[in-house]
């Protein structure tokens, strides 16, 4: 195993956050890149490679499984990074500019476009643009069923999942118009990715690949034999480029970026500018990733070997259109995904239900205890409330008492001062009620009304009314008995 492990982190990257596993098989090589979350952007901690021609499938998971439980993961992603020799891809045109029904027909007419049936094949496509308003172009992806259930199996047996598979010169694309910022709206520009044993000509168009060709050959050869495979892979690329004019896809690429294991392809940018007659950008990779730069030279690493592919398409997944996952795993994924949602919402509602009744419980209990306490103090001002009540109580009697004592001589000599000569009181009552009468006798009747008018007047009488008047006879003379009632009115406090 040749490896890389990248442990000049920064000190201030974050501890959480989705990691990411890239798988990259082929017949000869396995590659794994293992990306995690930095301080503020995605850094690649690990990359992994193995030669694995001649090894058998439980061979390869058990290098897998060894590799992943190594790295310790938790909350990981895994993905798989078809590469495009695995793939057929077709240009062909839509008579239709509507998504379902391009999707329809390329389902309809996709195998006519392979040696396989429909039923061997996973197909998606690329939509490039519209033309003539009713035909749209598509680059169509083919990729055989049986190798890709082969990669889940491989990943089965070494005890783990797949998440997702990406094809691989959709993360050539995001390279070039994100990480190397080349504009490739206007103008078409092209990328030639050298890998150990094969190399990608794929011509980009307004951020999508357009056009993608696999050549069998790579670094090994350039490196090892180059005398033989230069004019070769030249030829080849310029056999590509017009295929690609053939095709009547778009303008002609502008320019020619050469990236991948190429580090120790000395001067081959000057024989594709030769052979090509375009402008040629080299690039090394790893320099636009957050790599520790002497981590490379530092570790055994097959210089022969590119890790662009699997690098570009985790960091530009998102940016990624094609999916080649089986229809049957995106079924169980949505099902699973869906359950995870439900028991996400199951703990959501048991969390807020469990919360209510934590609250519900806790207010229940404050104001209980608050009760309690009121409770408590109204006991006390109770004990003090009545024994006030009991104070005023009796201070009220002494008052009355005191504010009564004198008032019925106050009465009399009231009485007495309205009472003329001609008027004799022989008989003065009045009780608690303040209930008043006076019996007597009067020369004459107009002496008596006289006397009840006095009283009305008087602040000590109110109500005052003469209940009966007689006249007789007395010693020769005419007199008058009368009673006369009347309510006192004592003076407010």
């Amino acid at each position: 195993m040749r490896g890389i492990d990248i442990r000049k982190m920064n000190p201030l990257s974050i501890a959480g956050g989705r990691e990411f596993i890239g798988v990259d098989f082929d017949s000869n090589t396995l590659k794994v890149a293992h990306i995690r979350p930095g301080y503020n952007k995605m850094e690649i901690a690990h990359l992994f490679s193995w030669n694995i021609n001649g090894f058998s499938d439980a061979d390869i998971s058990k290098l897998l499984r060894s590799a992943f439980n190594d790295l310790k993961l938790k909350n990981y992603c895994i993905v798989n990074i078809v590469p495009s020799n695995l793939v057929i891809t077709k240009n062909i045109e839509i008579p239709s500019s509507d998504p379902q029904e391009i999707k329809e027909i390329i389902n309809l007419q996709a195998g006519r476009h392979t040696p396989y049936s429909r039923e061997e094949i996973i197909v998606d496509y690329i939509d490039i643009g519209t033309y003539k308003h009713k035909y749209s172009k598509v680059l169509l992806v083919i990729v055989t069923r049986g190798a890709i259930k082969r990669q889940f199996d491989i990943l089965a047996k070494a005890g783990f999942g797949l998440d997702n598979i990406l094809f691989a010169p959709e993360g050539l694309v995001w390279f070039v118009s994100k990480m190397l910022k080349l504009e490739t709206v206007k103008s078409p520009r092209s990328i030639v990715h050298i890998d150990e044993s094969i190399a990608d000509f794929v011509v980009i168009f307004n951020d999508r690949p357009v056009f993608v060709r696999s050549i069998p050959i790579g670094a090994q050869h350039l490196i090892n034999e180059r005398d033989k495979y230069e004019a070769k892979f030249v030829e080849e690329l310029r056999r590509s480029l017009e295929a690609y004019q053939n095709e009547s896809i778009e303008k002609n690429p502008d320019m020619v970026v050469l990236s991948g294991a190429i580090e120790d392809i000395k001067n081959l940018d000057v024989a594709l500018n030769n052979g090509l007659h375009l402008p040629v950008k080299v690039e090394q990779y790893y320099k636009h990733f957050s790599i520790v730069s002497d981590a490379l030279g530092k570790a055994p690493v097959n210089k022969h070997l590119s890790f662009l592919n699997v690098i570009a398409s985790i960091l530009g997944r998102e940016n990624i259109k094609v999916n080649l996952m089986p229809e049957e795993a995106k079924l169980s994924k949505l099902v699973e995904e869906r359950g995870r949602d439900l028991i996400k919402a199951g703990i959501f509602v048991l969390t807020l239900l469990v919360l209510a009744c934590f609250i519900l419980v806790s207010k229940i209990y404050f104001k209980s205890s608050y009760l309690a306490r009121l409770s408590a103090k109204e006991q006390e001002l109770s004990k003090g409330a009545d024994i006030l009540e009991k104070n005023f109580a009796e201070i009220g009697l002494v008052r009355k008492y005191l504010s009564g004592r004198g008032y019925s001589l106050d009465v009399l000599n009231e009485l007495y001062s309205l009472i003329s000569l001609d008027i004799e009181a022989g008989d003065i009552k009045f009780d608690d009620q303040d209930r008043f009468s006076v019996r007597g006798v009067a020369n004459s009747m107009s002496a008596v009304f006289s006397f009840v008018d006095r009283m009305e007047k008087s602040k000590y009488f109110k109500d005052v009314k003469t209940k009966y008047t007689t006249k007789r006879k007395e010693e020769g003379r005419d007199v008058t008995d009368f009673e006369i009632v009347a309510a006192l009115e004592r003076e407010k406090e």
